[in-house]
């Protein structure tokens, strides 16, 4: 009898839990240390970990667009924003949230919601209905014909909010 499928499940699952830990504990040092910096870091640690996910996950397509946008893009950014603010390192900024029980409260009650609706549904529509081939293949196909509009539509839209945010900054002060 073959039983490398149970050893291959295993180490799944190890990899899985040692990426979620490194998902909590990451996502909770974003919220708790005082530094702005060390926030940023820690935030592009938590979504290298959800790239990981996706892979785990044989969502490819998802862990690359992940890592490009969010950790190559949205954090650079964010560390740009942190480093070119003079005011950030200031100590007149309160790097502090005075609202720490009532976020809890509703982060719980949060994840008591969540998890009774996936309770309930059983999972199901979970299906996978990829194409033969992988799911870029499977993404692109489904962006050029079943979801060809909302795709148009929110391209629009970020053109219209790229022109406006120049549109602010050009303007010189009168």
């Amino acid at each position: 009898m073959d039983f490398s499928f149970i050893s291959d499940s295993i180490v799944t699952y190890g990899v899985f839990l040692l990426f979620a830990v490194v998902a909590v504990a990451s996502a909770f040092l974003v919220v708790s240390v005082r530094s702005v910096m060390h926030s940023a870091l820690f935030l592009a640690v938590f979504l290298l970990s959800v790239a990981a996910f996706f892979f785990i996950f044989d969502a490819d397509f998802l862990g690359i667009v992940q890592i490009l946008l969010y950790v190559g893009g949205v954090i650079v950014l964010i560390l740009f924003a942190v480093m070119l603010t003079a005011r950030v390192s200031s100590s007149l900024l309160q790097q502090t949230n005075e609202q720490k029980y009532s976020a809890l409260i509703v982060c719980a009650l949060l994840f008591i919601m969540l998890s009774y609706s996936i309770l309930i549904s059983g999972l199901q529509g979970f299906e996978n209905t990829l194409l033969p081939g992988g799911t870029a293949k499977s993404v692109g196909w489904l962006l050029m014909t079943v979801y060809v509009l909302p795709f148009e539509v929110a391209s629009i839209v970020l053109l219209a909010a790229l022109i406006g945010a120049m549109a602010i900054v050009g303007k010189k002060d009168e």
